[in-house]
């Protein structure tokens, strides 16, 4: 957040050709621009090692008593679909989920406290777009967690059906059964093709959520600081928006939904 206004204090001094000096945009360019990608590179550094961790941890508590509990020919797919798929998946969970759940709490509300020093009004108005969001985001990820459950109920069923039928595929073969249980390869592989798309909708649904409140908290900053620099507001307001400030807030209102997104890609 601090990175993007070292940036968006850049582009509205470039934006509206004022009397400062271009050095002095550019400086805020490149200092918003090292902080920005900095702090990334810096909480993808810190996630990717929590999530190494993790999976070391998640290893050394599961294998040496799944090994304990049944002789190593006899494991099923389950088994090692719960010991190798399962504990890889918690990479993506510890190295970008976590923290960017965290960055979706805290970055919003400093970036409208960045603004607010600009135009708190403008502050106002994107944390007044906050709680309709939060409630549609909560809809969607409530259903989306749901359906994605499902999915990979179906993947590690698939999972232990392939390694299960081909540890029989000797017995399979001398009794003819290749077809049936190719027929049962098909059905498991549909019913995760079907679950997958059902996941994806939900996730769909989910990136509009968010692209509709954006644009809806965009636009009402926008038609603030247009109608404020025309003094054509409707209202009364406790500032006067100068056209530094209404570029700064107008570059800045779309970093107040970048945590959202990125929390929801991943």
């Amino acid at each position: 957040a601090l990175g993007a206004g070292g940036l968006a204090a850049g582009v509205s001094i470039l934006a509206g050709l004022l009397a400062q000096p271009i050095w002095l945009a550019a400086a805020l360019l490149a200092a918003g621009g090292a902080v920005r990608t900095g702090a990334q590179w810096l909480a993808a550094d810190l996630g990717m090692q929590a999530a190494i961790a993790r999976k070391s941890a998640e290893r050394a508590r599961h294998w040496p008593a799944l090994l304990a509990a049944r002789d190593a020919r006899s494991l099923t797919g389950t088994d090692l679909t719960r010991a190798v798929d399962s504990i890889e998946m918690l990479e993506g969970h510890e190295a970008r989920f976590r923290p960017l759940r965290m960055a979706a709490v805290a970055a919003p509300l400093l970036v409208a406290l960045i603004v607010a020093f600009a135009s708190p009004v403008s502050a106002a108005i994107l944390l007044f777009t906050l709680p309709p969001f939060a409630f549609g985001l909560a809809l969607a990820g409530t259903a989306a967690r749901a359906t994605a459950e499902r999915q990979l109920s179906a993947l590690g069923d698939l999972n232990a059906l392939f390694v299960d039928r081909l540890r029989a595929l000797r017995e399979i073969r001398h009794f003819g059964a290749e077809d049936r249980i190719l027929r049962q390869m098909g059905q498991a592989s549909r019913d995760l093709a079907l679950r997958t798309i059902a996941t994806l909708k939900i996730a769909f649904l989910s990136g509009g959520v968010i692209e509709f409140f954006a644009a809806i908290a965009v636009a009402l900053v926008a038609l603030y600081a247009g109608f404020s620099l025309l003094g054509i507001l409707p209202f009364r307001v406790p500032e006067t928006l100068s056209l530094l400030s209404a570029f700064f807030v107008l570059a800045m209102a779309p970093e107040f939904y970048i945590p959202f997104r990125r929390l929801a890609a991943a």
